[in-house]
């Protein structure tokens, strides 16, 4: 619970945007109340960051229990996998003709995320892509593993003449490290964990740890044969 006062308060056609000492936050206009600068404000809140509840000098504006965040919680998570299944619907096409263009190493790579789960193709492929796509343009721009990591050390304005400006830290820091090592031994382009292991896990994102597949080719000579540039 923060108990705070309100330094200012902006309106649009739906939220008030609420400032205080403690931070910034919207609440819906809906519930009725008119927030102004100088009032008493309560916030319950849920391990000190999801709001689950408003006192606005001393009055409840409102308050959720945790069966009223669940539900909601399940109402955004079936909305999310309603949008995202769209969204492939509408890009697999563009999808599997960036897979089809990626090396070797790299498809394999998307390859064992597609058998961790079932879903990886909706939920994580785009994210998955994208690094992969930055790094092989990379690795063809810097030519060695050297250059690799000098252009990691160059100015952001530098690096956006051949990566893209959509980059967060995490994608630009798989990023990198799939460019080095595609250089450097391609196998590991294939062995290094998924993309956004760092926030969901691996068991989550279908990040296997079995190279059963990577082992057949590396027995078979392919690996140096396929994986150049």
């Amino acid at each position: 619970m923060i108990e705070t006062i309100i330094k200012e308060v902006e309106t649009d056609d739906e939220y008030y945007t609420i400032s205080t000492d403690s931070g910034t936050f919207s609440l819906l206009r809906s519930y009725g109340a008119e927030p102004k600068e100088g009032d008493s404000i309560i916030i319950h809140t849920v391990n000190g960051s999801k709001v689950r509840g408003v006192d606005i000098n001393g009055k409840r504006i409102f308050y959720k229990t945790d069966e009223d965040l669940e539900s909601e919680r399940k109402k955004w998570l079936d909305k999310e996998k309603e949008r995202k299944e769209k969204e492939f619907e509408k890009n697999k096409e563009k999808m599997d003709k960036e897979f089809k263009n990626l090396p070797l190493c790299f498809q394999l790579r998307i390859r064992r995320f597609r058998r961790g789960n079932e879903r990886f193709r909706i939920e994580f492929e785009p994210y998955e892509l994208f690094v992969c796509n930055e790094a092989v343009k990379i690795a063809k721009h810097c030519e060695t593993t050297a250059k690799v990591q000098e252009f990691g050390k160059l100015k952001p304005e530098e690096q956006f003449k051949v990566a893209s400006r959509e980059h967060s830290g995490n994608t630009f820091g798989i990023t990198m490290s799939l460019a080095y090592w595609y250089l450097k031994n391609p196998e590991f382009v294939v062995k290094l964990h998924g993309a956004l292991t760092p926030l969901v896990g691996c068991e989550e994102y279908g990040c296997i740890h079995d190279f059963e597949e990577l082992q057949y080719l590396v027995s078979r000579r392919l690996l140096t044969e396929k994986f150049k540039i």
